[in-house]
């Protein structure tokens, strides 16, 4: 328990708790690991767990039209996800690991004794979800923008979560393939190959081996995005 409540203390939701208290939730939750593409759950299953990122990606996918998916949020380390965050009985949307993924959970009722017996824990979750709710609304308010600058505008939100300074940029460590890309932006594959072959040509991004991108001029992404 002790190398969980490490993790916990990491965590941004369990900020404000002492040492000791980490220590009293840390056996509640679970532990689960995920390969790449794995579902963690499907929209309209029951929401029984509360679930919080330990490291990798997940990301939460709603479908319409046959074969049509549409990429709702990316969930990185410290993230919680799942409609028990939210109390609904069913979740909402799907979840599905992005990368290799190991995430933390807990039972519903657990969840709720956790945020009456921490009032913090509660406050932080509200706070959590109304930042989420937030890039929601903003990402719905660019679904007619042009695609170029949807595809700007993810690239520096991946950024915000995933990125590292390095000598040549700021480097996304996340794994992302074209079609994630295409997802992400809510557009075809054909137009995110387009888009990013574009960028790389103006010297906004690098790609490299394994499915990283390296953003090279984020001032010029930012006047896009």
């Amino acid at each position: 328990m002790a190398a969980t409540a490490e993790i916990l203390a990491q965590i941004p939701l369990f900020r404000d708790l002492s040492s000791a208290d980490l220590t009293a939730i840390a056996s509640r939750f679970g532990e689960d690991r995920f390969k790449r593409d794995d579902f963690i759950f499907h929209e309209g299953d029951p929401a029984a767990r509360f679930w919080v990122v330990k490291d990798g990606q997940v990301k939460i996918v709603k479908y319409g039209e046959p074969g049509k998916e549409i990429v709702i949020e990316v969930i990185s380390p410290g993230e919680v996800f799942g409609g028990a965050t939210m109390l609904m009985p069913r979740q909402p949307a799907t979840a599905q690991a992005l990368s290799d993924a190991t995430t933390l959970s807990l039972a519903v009722d657990e969840y709720k004794r956790l945020l009456r017996d921490y009032p913090a824990v509660a406050v932080r979750v509200v706070e959590i979800l109304g930042d989420r709710l937030l890039g929601v609304i903003q990402m719905r308010a660019m679904a007619s923008e042009r695609t170029e600058r949807r595809v700007a505008h993810i690239l520096l939100k991946l950024a915000s979560k995933f990125g590292e300074d390095t000598a040549e940029g700021c480097l996304i460590r996340a794994r992302l393939s074209r079609q994630d890309i295409a997802e992400l932006s809510d557009t075809t594959l054909e137009t995110a190959i387009r888009i990013m072959s574009k960028f790389r040509s103006q010297g906004l991004v690098k790609t490299l081996r394994g499915g990283y991108i390296v953003i090279t001029d984020r001032e010029a992404l930012r006047r896009l995005g």
